[in-house]
């Protein structure tokens, strides 16, 4: 093994560099280039402009678990200042045991002196030396991250509405607006994030400085700031802040690292550019083999020029001396949108037919019903139609194939028939052996090791030459109790490949089957597809295979399977004299690539054996070349499901493909993100050609002033002037038509220029399984039979009448985008207003200085007033007292200010003044309202809402209105003026009341509520 595959490695070296032409990776991103510099740059590879919707999710998605750590912090400090943990005294936080000592001084009342009489003031009085908000070391922070989110949602919806302009070719209406915001985030994203960090590390390492704050020797005994449930959330703020820092240090690298590989310093001696793809794949294949654990294989791939041809074969098909801009995010829609106007050109084809042949809609595709309980379900219901009654005569089908200019025509094809014997033992023969092709893949193995007690590690399963002829080793544990194991090899590299060789009694055969794809190794061999000639091995063979080319990989693999058969001798003890085998025939089977090399073989084979068989499952469609395609109809059957398209997989069919790619991609006339958004629902061929009309421009129209346009041109003059040959599927060609509706599959005979083309469908992939195909063959209905009479079919495309659709409107069927304004830009103003009110109740709610209170003394003898005090009140609590001597000696209440700092009120207080509770419902209730309101407002920015919708907010926000309204009202009528007699009957305290800052925001919330609600009203009205 390692002699043949470092022969044809050698060969690789020797004899195709010479031929080969060397062409340059070029970057095929159309990455927006925001800046570059001679040492540095920055471009949005490997996303185009008009994906940068993805990173506005992903950014979108950082920032709403910002937002989510966020909201308990604050959520932490709000409730924290309205319990009056924020305050430190003596710089001792809350969590320290000496803070309670503290804190009982600060709440002790005062007593005037006798003159006056015993009068108990409801404020706190400081008696210790110095107080401070502990809040301060980290409110700042907050602060910060408030403004960098909002500013981020900003830009986020800026970034989400200029990515959606243009088309994928036409990138110049997008490019000009997302350059300055891609500079301005990269800038903000820079500061916003070291400013809050910076505070972070400040304000973490502040706490824990000496013993968290509690001093040397001290006990804590509460829950430090370090052990609440908030902090955890903190410390994720932090961390993603941390990771935005580092995008700056990656992308430098990136810079130098695009440097040096354009210095050509990482490329050790292999200059040839297509190494790079050679080394890319070969990695991603050395990842599937460490994910998978080794079970995937890999062990005999080296990288060492097995994925030579294909790399050659890759930049020759998407990558010659011109680049072609497209992204990942192109391939998908260009091929979702490919899929759509092969449907179009399909239906527009079975139009023509119905029209020109005068084919009525019923006989393409015939819809199977029971009418007033006369027919049995499954009759024909147009049985008696004069063209049916040909078409059944004949044994005949319609099928569409299609042809070199991308259009489709209808075909009649013959279909394999109950009535007659060839096509009856032909379908008995593909599902008989189906099943054999099946087993080889991950059953043979394990039966060996369980029932025939061969070792775990063993590579092969031999018999000896006497035992050859004995009826031992069935496999009558797999369904197969006809079949006896004669010899297996599960040997799996670059040319070796697993296979059996069984006997089967019953239909009297020896047959090889050939595993298909399921390793690294066989991966590699499918790619190297480039065609290689035949002329030695029919040489060797015996037979004349002059100008003839196939595969080059599964030849390489056919070779060995060819030695192989020949140095075991198993076949000739098979086929000796003393054999009871010897009259027996020879079949050769194969799914996938099995198939491929199973069809090889059997022209390596037939020389020998003239009577051989091979039935290939789904094979490979650049296999072999036409000529010897057609010579080997006599032996060689091909089976293919509905849309598979491993047997569409060739060389030209990729060339097609990419050309029809790149028509599609440059005709879709509307943003990417509609174009997606219109895909995501299903597309039937009665409304294809109208849905396509929407997202597509004619051919004809195509813009040729793009760079995208004269890309392609260059491109395709000098692919023009390339030549391959050709391959096909071998032999004759069966496929199976998939009527739907659970039925089963028609089978009829198929040209191989049918495959010339890859049809996109959802089922492209899975009509490939193995697995599938042997139900699919064994429950397979010829037609003719009494079961089933439909005789006609058009590969699965009913024809269906074009009626005309009502336009959608085209706001109503938006995409949901931000700002997008589907009602003008006047509900921004109105969300603009209700955030300002939202603002404005949260200061009232926040403060203690609600109102102020002043208290003095009036003299009535004298007739003067003397001004004690003035204190703050507020909905949560009142404010903190603060003595003005140095000393901070106060013996007289007249000696006490008003400080900044609030506490909240003590059980008592609550208990006494039920009207604070009243207050402070009202403010709830308010919050609700008003924040589903904004939310609401927010949704109609960016989305078509209905009437209902803009009732409720109008509700809402006058309830918000009203309730904040009560709260004012409630607080202002308990804090009035009013006169309080004392002992000393001369005497007599006196209160009064003042508007402060917190009821000033409350009666501008008040305004901004009921303006927005005015607002709002004007679409609640419209119908």
């Amino acid at each position: 093994d390692d002699e043949e595959r470092g022969s044809i490695v050698g060969r690789w070296k020797d004899e195709e560099e010479k031929c080969t032409p060397q062409y340059l990776l070029l970057n095929t991103m159309p990455a927006l280039q925001v800046f570059q510099t001679r040492f540095f740059g920055f471009s949005t590879r490997p996303f185009a402009g008009d994906d940068l919707h993805l990173v506005c999710i992903l950014v979108g998605s950082l920032r709403l678990i910002q937002f989510l750590c966020l909201v308990p912090w604050m959520l932490y400090f709000f409730i924290d200042k309205l319990k009056g943990k924020n305050i430190w005294i003596n710089e001792i936080p809350y969590w320290c045991p000496q803070y309670q000592a503290l804190k009982d001084n600060v709440t002790e009342d005062i007593v005037f002196s006798k003159s006056i009489g015993a009068i108990y003031e409801d404020s706190a009085i400081v008696r210790v030396s110095s107080f401070e908000s502990g809040d301060g070391p980290y409110i700042y922070g907050m602060v910060v991250a408030i403004v960098f989110l909002g500013i981020n949602v900003c830009w986020l919806c800026m970034l989400w509405s200029a990515t959606s302009l243009g088309t994928p070719t036409q990138p110049e209406r997008r490019d000009k607006y997302l350059r300055p915001l891609i500079i301005f985030q990269l800038i903000a994203g820079l500061i916003f994030p070291i400013m809050i960090l910076v505070r972070g590390i400040k304000f973490t390492h502040y706490v824990r400085t000496d013993n968290f704050r509690c001093g040397q020797g001290v006990t804590v005994r509460g829950r430090t700031l370090e052990e609440q449930v908030f902090y955890n959330f903190y410390s994720v703020l932090m961390v993603t802040n941390a990771l935005e820092i580092l995008f700056w240090p990656a992308s430098f690298v990136g810079n130098i690292v695009r440097f040096v590989k354009k210095q050509g310093m990482f490329l050790r001696g292999k200059e040839e550019k297509e190494h790079r793809i050679q080394y890319m794949f070969g990695f991603m294949f050395r990842c599937l083999q460490c994910l998978s654990c080794g079970k995937a294989g890999g062990k005999d791939f080296k990288n060492k020029g097995e994925l030579k041809d294909f790399a050659v074969q890759f930049m020759e098909l998407a990558n010659f001396e011109t680049n072609v801009d497209f992204v990942l995010s192109d391939v998908y829609i260009g091929l979702v949108m490919l899929g759509r106007d092969q449907l179009e050109r399909r239906e527009a084809a079975i139009q023509l037919a119905v029209k020109e042949n005068n084919i009525i809609r019923n006989l393409v595709r015939p819809q199977l019903q029971v009418e007033n309980n006369s027919k049995t379900e499954g009759e024909d219901p147009i049985a008696s139609h004069p063209h049916r009654q040909k078409l059944q005569k004949r044994g005949s089908i319609y099928i569409l194939q299609h042809q070199e200019s991308s259009t489709y025509k209808v075909c009649e094809r013959h279909l394999l028939l109950q009535s007659n014997e060839e096509d009856r033992l032909l379908m008995q023969d593909l599902a008989y052996y189906s099943r054999y092709a099946q087993i080889i893949y991950k059953r043979v193995q394990p039966l060996t090791v369980e029932e025939f007690g061969l070792e775990d590690n063993a590579t092969h399963f031999t018999r000896g030459s006497d035992t050859l002829f004995e009826s031992r080793y069935r496999l009558s544990s797999l369904d197969c109790e006809h079949a006896m194991l004669s010899y297996a090899c599960f040997l799996n590299g670059i040319v070796s490949t697993p296979y059996a060789i069984l006997v089967d009694t019953a239909k009297e055969k020896v047959v090889i089957t050939i595993r298909g794809t399921i390793s690294i190794e066989d991966m590699v061999v499918d790619m190297q597809y480039k065609p290689a000639g035949l002329e030695k091995v029919g040489v060797i063979c015996g037979t004349d295979l002059k100008g003839h080319c196939c595969h080059k990989g599964m030849l390489a693999r056919s070779k060995w399977l060819y030695n192989s058969l020949r140095s075991e001798k198993v076949i000739k003890t098979l086929y000796s004299d003393e054999s009871p085998f010897k009259d027996y025939g020879l079949v050769v089977c194969g799914h996938s690539l099995g198939g491929g090399c199973a069809s090889l073989l059997a022209v390596m084979l037939r020389p020998s054996f003239p009577s051989i068989r091979c039935f290939a499952y789904e094979p490979p469609g650049g296999l072999i070349d036409e000529d010897l395609a057609t010579k080997c109809e006599d032996f060689i059957v091909s089976t293919v499901k509905q849309d598979d398209i491993v047997p569409r997989l060739s060389h030209q069919n990729f060339d097609a493909l990419r050309d029809n790619f790149f028509d599609i991609l440059a005709r879709i006339k509307v943003p990417k993100i509609q174009a997606f958004h219109d895909t995501r629902t299903p597309c039937t061929g009665a409304s294809v050609k109208q849905r396509n009309s929407k997202i597509l421009r004619h051919q004809t129209d195509i813009p040729t002033d793009t760079a995208f346009y004269q890309q392609l041109q260059k491109f395709r003059s000098e692919r023009a002037e390339a030549y391959y040959e050709k391959l096909y599927l071998p032999g004759k060609i069966v496929h199976l038509l998939d009527p739907g509706d659970s039925r089963p599959h028609i089978p009829y005979y198929a040209s191989k220029h049918e495959f010339d083309h890859v049809a996109i469908s959802k089922t492209m992939i899975s009509d490939h399984r193995c697995f599938k195909l042997v139900g699919f063959l064994q429950n397979a209905q010829l037609c003719g039979g009494k079961e089933n009479s439909m005789v006609s079919f058009v590969c699965n495309n009913s024809i269906a009448i074009q009626e005309e659709e009502e336009e959608e409107d085209a706001e109503s069927s938006r995409f949901f985008m931000w700002c997008s304004n589907p009602y003008g830009r006047f509900p921004i103003l109105l969300t603009l207003g209700a955030s300002i009110a939202v603002l404005c109740s949260i200061l009232s709610v926040t403060t203690c200085k609600f109102f102020t209170r002043s208290v003095s003394v009036y003299q009535s003898d004298v007739g003067d007033h003397s001004l004690f005090k003035i204190t703050s009140v507020g909905l949560f609590s009142t404010g903190l007292l603060d003595c003005d001597k140095l000393d901070q000696n106060c013996t007289e209440f007249d000696k006490y200010t008003d400080s900044p700092y609030c506490i909240p009120y003590s059980e008592s207080q609550l208990s006494q003044n039920d009207w604070l509770s009243k207050a402070q419902i009202f403010v709830a209730c308010q919050m609700v309202f008003a924040f589903v309101s904004l939310l609401l407002l927010c949704i109609s920015t960016c989305y078509r809402i209905g009437r209902s919708a803009w009732i409720v907010i109008c509700f809402m926000l006058l309830l918000s209105t009203l309730f904040q309204g009560l709260v004012f009202v409630v607080h202002r009528d308990n804090c009035g003026d009013s006169v309080f007699p004392i002992e000393d009957p001369s005497y007599s305290i006196v209160t009064s009341c003042d508007r402060g800052r917190g009821a000033s925001s409350a009666i501008a919330a008040c305004c901004f509520y009921f303006m927005t609600a005015l607002g709002s009203i004007s679409f609640a009205c419209k119908k």
